[in-house]
């Protein structure tokens, strides 16, 4: 059974929404760490400790910022559009595999169709932008049919 296009946008947001989770998590964890880390009469080994939970706490939340735009583009695409051509939040099947155009995830699974989130800004998102079913494009000498768009 194919999932529909709400279906495959809900496991994109669900996946973020773990994401961020895991994400909070995390840098609690490496505050946790640094925080707790207790001087000691290597004051350089303190401090260099210190400083590699710092920089993963700022890694960590450089992410969580990406995760939280993700979300706010997810949250902008409208699930109501019949588009005859791909744009923004148009889910393409092809004769290859299939594509929700929306934010750069990877293959993701919604039930047994396995997809790809990708972004409109990607290689793929922008050869397959303005696209029409029956088109064909061409990736890396390997030729792809649009079968259909939701």
């Amino acid at each position: 059974m194919v999932c529909t296009k709400s279906e495959i946008h809900s496991v994109i947001l669900q996946h973020l929404e773990k994401r961020m989770e895991q994400g909070r998590k995390d840098f609690l964890l490496a505050k946790e760490s640094r925080d707790s880390d207790t001087k000691s009469s290597a004051g350089d080994k303190f401090e260099t400790g210190r400083e590699m939970m710092q920089r993963e706490m700022d890694k960590i939340s450089a992410a969580l910022d990406m995760q939280k735009n993700q979300l706010t583009q997810m949250q902008r695409i409208s699930l109501i559009e019949n588009k005859t051509r791909i744009g923004i939040g148009s889910f393409i099947t092809t004769d290859a595999e299939n594509y929700y155009v929306s934010v750069g995830l990877g293959k993701l699974t919604c039930g047994e169709t396995a997809f790809y989130a990708i972004s409109a800004d990607s290689p793929l998102g922008e050869l397959l932008m303005g696209k029409q079913v029956n088109d064909i494009i061409e990736l890396r000498g390997r030729k792809i049919t649009l079968k259909s768009i939701q």
